[in-house]
């Protein structure tokens, strides 16, 4: 078929796709299967997304095998050139390829086709979230290796894919999984210094924008994934636990991914959420915090130094208890219990007044705790 009548065929189409059940499209309206099979087979990404999309809105499964075979031949695009960093912008063919998969795997994930493990790890490093929701359908015993790769080395474009490997981990928790976890929450405390008397409060705010791409003519509208803990109208469920995972499905005529505000990630909060869902407790009654905060009134050398080894060895014996509970438990060994715990960061904020001599780096710290001189 002409390119010409392809796009008066273009307008037949349905303008929008509800998420997870697309709206189904007139076979006439419709290229031929062996029109299809052609464009999937062509090279060319743009027609490439045309192929996938009237695929998904056939629902024909006759065309599941070149779908697949496209997905297996994907090359992630930081190694297609060995002299550019991870996150260097991509040229505009690479854009384009990168379009044509994201309308490739939007089909494969409508149609419920199991994508084989290799093929999910060479789409990681590009296409994260529709990688993370094809993990999500795996089989267990299937997804557990796939899953501890991505969750120790998270790939490079964004980490929502490591926070889903994550959660499905726990679900079905192994005590080295779980001491990994543990031992790499990072705490950081913030240390406020202040001189006797009555102290005034600190805070702060931060914002951040969020772009979209403008509809770009002659692609077609295929289902870009995002996912959240939130959930809505238009989400489906993706993990279960104590901090569901939901993926909502928007059209879009390019790539969309995790845009700044967007997405989720495995930090500090996030670790110690999992570690209380797989004790069975709310996250409300681990007794510490990630970011917890104190206020030292600084007298001597020797009383602030005191002061602040009582408020490490507190928290230090809080995290203790915690190991323990999740040896008590089973998910963790009991050598792990007693090495596993979080990293503590003491970021200093000296708010004493002006003509005060700097508060020396304490040397005698217990393993584990690190000092830094500013909080930001």
């Amino acid at each position: 078929m002409p390119l010409f009548c392809r796009s008066l065929c273009v307008g037949c189409l349905a303008a929008t796709l509800a998420p997870w059940a697309p709206a189904q499209t007139p076979a006439e309206a419709l290229p031929s299967e062996i029109t299809l099979e052609s464009w999937l087979r062509s090279g060319e990404p743009r027609l490439v997304a045309w192929g996938a999309h009237d695929a998904l809105a056939t629902r024909n499964r006759n065309l599941i095998p070149d779908l697949l075979s496209l997905a297996s031949r994907w090359q992630p695009l930081s190694q297609q050139n060995s002299d550019s960093p991870p996150h260097s912008e991509l040229s505009a063919r690479q854009s384009e390829e990168r379009d044509a998969m994201a309308a490739v795997l939007d089909a494969l994930i409508q149609m419920n086709v199991p994508v084989p493990a290799d093929t999910l790890r060479a789409l990681a490093p590009d296409l994260g979230n529709d990688v993370a929701v094809l993990l999500s359908r795996m089989p267990y015993e299937d997804s557990r290796p796939l899953s501890l790769d991505f969750y120790r080395a998270p790939p490079q474009r964004g980490y929502t894919l490591q926070y889903v490997s994550a959660a499905l981990l726990a679900l079905h928790p192994l005590p080295e999984f779980v001491a990994d976890l543990f031992a790499n929450i990072r705490v950081r405390a913030t240390v406020i210094v202040v001189d006797p008397g009555p102290q005034g409060g600190f805070g702060s705010a931060g914002c951040c924008g969020v772009s979209f791409e403008p509809p770009r003519e002659g692609w077609p509208e295929t289902g870009q994934y995002s996912l959240s803990t939130q959930n809505s109208d238009r989400a489906s469920l993706v993990v279960a636990g104590i901090d569901p995972i939901y993926a909502a499905r928007t059209l879009s005529t390019g790539y969309l991914g995790d845009r700044c505000g967007a997405g989720i990630y495995l930090g500090p909060d996030q670790r110690l959420r999992l570690i209380a869902g797989m004790l069975g407790v709310a996250p409300e009654t681990i007794p510490w915090q990630t970011a917890p905060q104190t206020t030292i009134e600084y007298q001597s050398l020797d009383q602030f130094e005191a002061a602040l080894i009582a408020f490490v060895v507190e928290q230090q014996q809080q995290y203790r208890a915690t190991a323990a509970a999740l040896a008590d438990h089973n998910l963790l060994s009991l050598y792990d219990a007693t090495q596993s715990f979080p990293e503590l960061e003491l970021a200093l904020m000296d708010m004493r007044g002006e003509n005060t001599e700097p508060i020396p780096r304490i040397s005698n710290l217990p393993s584990r705790v690190e000092w830094s001189s500013s909080p930001f």
